[in-house]
Order: structure tokens, then sequence, then C-alpha cells
């Protein structure tokens, strides 16, 4: 006969939880911090009474046997739960519990409702499987967004009081002045940007914009090959292009051979003494690329983590660009700026989970040309301004590529961060390396 399997719970700890808050009701502060809702109790009853406490403290009384008797009495539940006796021996089991173990309890409590929540998502979506109601990759996307969902609620942190906090900052400060550090994050190999954004931090969604041409996958291929010579270790996706042009740029930049000459094949001798030179340095980076014609959010998460247990750790992400990204919820509706919206918050709700920035390449739209100096803006964005909502951090790339003589002048523009300040960096864009390198660098590069 097969036995029937309980969810987890945890019923010492939800009793002794709710009759310390019955004996010292003050103490409700301390279990706010982690988020607590009726439904991460297990049984019934408990729900209630958990459910009059909170209703209770946040009216501005204080609750115990008196106000959540009176309370529950009001919604008709007292009987239900098992009257004042009930309640009082609740208060009497909780008698020997010290004050600091309320933490705990409440801490068990919430544990056991995740772990319920988490059987609930696999059991759902393996029901979705059994009955091919949806496709595979709708059932794929909507597991890891509400697996991705729980991981945040897991993590998340309520109410902290400002000591605490402060406390923090002072740490990572003295931390600062101590080694020097002017980056709170990753650099992207280009001193005068990171001045302006003190790199790219943990959690951050950064989007670099700009008109086809521009040279966006360049600039990033720059910043991601710099960070894996630091020893950060990239993802970068590709959508649009073949990894092999992206290895051929990536060895043209590195090892400054003529993009030209190493498609051809006509590499000059001196650029072959570089190219063996620094081949099996680059060969050694913790750089991988992954060329994905269909990009879904679920496939970026799933490949991002695997990447992280194999390697050890992952530092950043590059996408390739947004607007080419899918959601297979929107495959039989199609709406692209509907799409673009869920996958803009997808992005930056995946930075904050995996605790990495996640760098995103954009179009603009067509409207930046009707403009006289083709300056972007932030609503330039095209397809959705989700993008600008929900990046930290917006950078434009613009070159005057109608002027001959200005058209490697390359003004790289931060129009929005929130961690830093605003500003414009110059570079000069070499072609013939698909190189951006700072000014004052330029002309020994060329010789």
């Amino acid at each position: 006969m097969k036995q029937l399997i309980t969810l987890p719970h945890n019923l010492e700890a939800e009793s002794s939880l709710l009759g310390c808050l019955l004996l010292k009701g003050g103490l409700y502060g301390t279990v706010e911090e982690h988020g607590l809702i009726p439904a991460d109790f297990w049984e019934t009853r408990h729900q209630n009474i958990f459910r009059a406490i909170q209703d209770v403290f946040r009216s501005g009384r204080t609750p115990d046997l008196v106000t959540v008797s009176d309370e529950l009495t009001k919604r008709g539940e007292l009987e239900f739960v098992g009257g004042i006796p009930f309640l009082s021996d609740l208060m009497e089991a909780a008698q020997l519990t010290a004050e600091a173990a309320l933490k705990d309890h409440a801490g068990i409590v919430a544990d056991k409702s995740l772990h319920r929540q988490l059987i609930k998502i696999c059991e759902d979506n393996a029901s979705l499987s059994y009955r091919q109601e949806r496709d595979f990759d709708f059932i794929v996307n909507q597991t890891t967004n509400e697996l991705i969902q729980l991981s945040i609620k897991r993590n998340a942190r309520s109410v902290v009081k400002l000591d605490k906090l402060i406390d923090e900052e002072l740490g990572a400060l003295d931390q600062r002045v101590k080694h020097g550090a002017i980056l709170q994050g990753i650099t992207s190999g280009y001193p005068q940007l990171d001045n302006l954004t003190t790199g790219f931090k943990p959690g951050e969604m950064v989007v670099v914009a700009g008109r086809p041409g521009m040279g966006k996958t360049s600039f990033a291929l720059n910043m991601a090959a710099s960070m894996a010579r630091q020893g950060a270790t990239v993802l970068f996706f590709t959508i649009e292009m073949p990894s092999s042009q992206l290895v051929r740029r990536i060895i043209s930049q590195e090892c400054l051979i003529n993009a030209k000459n190493f498609t051809t094949g006509k590499i000059e001798e001196d650029e072959y003494e570089r190219l063996w030179r620094e081949v099996d340095t680059l060969s050694k980076l913790p750089f991988y690329i992954d060329e994905s014609s269909y990009l879904t959010m679920a496939d970026v998460r799933s490949k991002a983590k695997k990447i992280r247990v194999e390697a050890g750790k992952l530092d950043a992400v590059f996408i390739d660009y947004i607007q080419l990204m899918h959601d297979p919820s929107y495959d039989k509706t199609p709406n692209k700026v509907r799409e673009i919206e869920h996958i803009s918050h997808n992005i930056k709700l995946f930075a904050k989970d995996i605790g990495i920035p996640v760098i995103t390449l954009a179009q603009l739209s067509r409207k930046i040309e009707e403009r006289k100096e083709g300056v972007p803006m932030l609503s330039d964005l095209r397809d959705s301004g989700a993008i600008e909502q929900d990046a930290d951090v917006v950078i434009f790339i613009h070159r005057n590529i109608g002027k001959e003589s200005q058209r490697d002048l390359t003004s790289i523009l931060v129009k929005k961060n929130r961690n830093g300040q605003q500003g414009e960096v110059k570079l000069r864009f070499l072609p013939h390396y698909t190189k951006f390198a700072p000014i004052d660098e330029t002309m020994e590069e060329e010789n």
C-alpha cells in the first residue's frame, strides 16, 4: 500500500510562535522581518489566529489574549480555533520559550512554507507537461519565472533597522578606504566610464544602446574581453551574429590584427607574431559564448546557472540584443511591445536573483534620425519604455558617421545611472581592429 507523504510543516514552531506573540505582543515586529503571512502556517486554526494577531497589531493595539480573542470573535472564528482554552494552551506551552528563539521559530515557519510552495510550483507545472496543453517553452518559462519569484521571496528582507544598514555601509566604506578602491562593481575596461558608473554592480541591469552600425557589439565585446582579462567569468549570448564572427572580432581587437586581413587570410608578418604571442592567453580566458537564434529568459537563466556550476563562478552576462529575444507566452498572441516589457522586467529580476550585472544591448528607434544632431535620448529605446524603467544604467553609443573626418570619434553617453553620475566619455573607434580605445591610446595602437 502506497504511503501518503505529508507536506513540510512544523506545528511545534507554529504553536510556540503564536503563544509567544499572545504573551508578548510587542515582539510582533521581530516576526514581521520574515514577512510572514497567514498562509505560511500549515494548520488552518493557526492561520486564523496569526491573521487576528496581525490585524490587532496593525490597528495600533498590542496583541494579547483579550485583544486577539476579541478580534477572532468579531470574525466569527473564536469557536472554530478552539476558543479561549486553545489560546491559553498556546500561551502556557510558550512560557518557557526564550525571546531569542522567537526569530528562529518564525524562520522555521517561513522555511516550511517555502518548501510547500516549491512543491506546488513543481506539481502544477508537471501536471501541465502530463496534459501537454501548452508547449514546452511556455511551461519551462513559467516554471522558471515562478521559481525565481520564490527565490526572491526567500532572500527578501522586509524590515531592517537603520542602524544595521548604516553599520553595513560603514563597513563597506572602511574596506574601500583601506584598499583605495574606487570601483564598487566590475570594471568596464574604460577608466573614464568606470569613474561615472563606479563599475557595473551586482544585480544591475545595464543597457548599451545605439542605432545599427554604431558598434554596440564591438563595444560589448571590448568590455567583456577586458573583464575576462581581469579574471572575471563572462557569458556572452549572441542572437544575431554567429559565434565565429564574434571570435574573429575578439582575436582582431585583442591581438591587434586587421579584421579584413584575418578574414581574407592575408595576415602581415608582425600580425602573425602578435597572434601567436597572444592566442594562448586569449584561449585561457574565462569567456563563454552562446549562439542561439531563439533565446528566451528561461534559456538565459538555465545556461547562466550551468556556467556558474561548471566554472565555479559567473561575474557578468551579456545579451546581444534584447529586441531579438522571445517570450513563448506571446507566440500565439504577438504583441512586441508587451513581449519586450515582460522580457526587460525578467532580465532585471534575473540580475537581482543571480547577483551579477547583466549587460543588455538594445536597438534605438528610427526617430533619432529625424533630429539634426541625431544624439540619442532615453525615449529612443525601441519597442518599450520598460527598458528605460527597468535599467539601472543606460549607455548610448553615438558616432557622426555622416562626416568622414568625425565618423570614428565616439561619444559614450551615460544617460541614466541610478548609482552614479551621468556624463560623456570620448573614445575613438578603430574599425580595422573593431575596437574602441581611449583617444590618447589610439595613436600608439595605430603605429
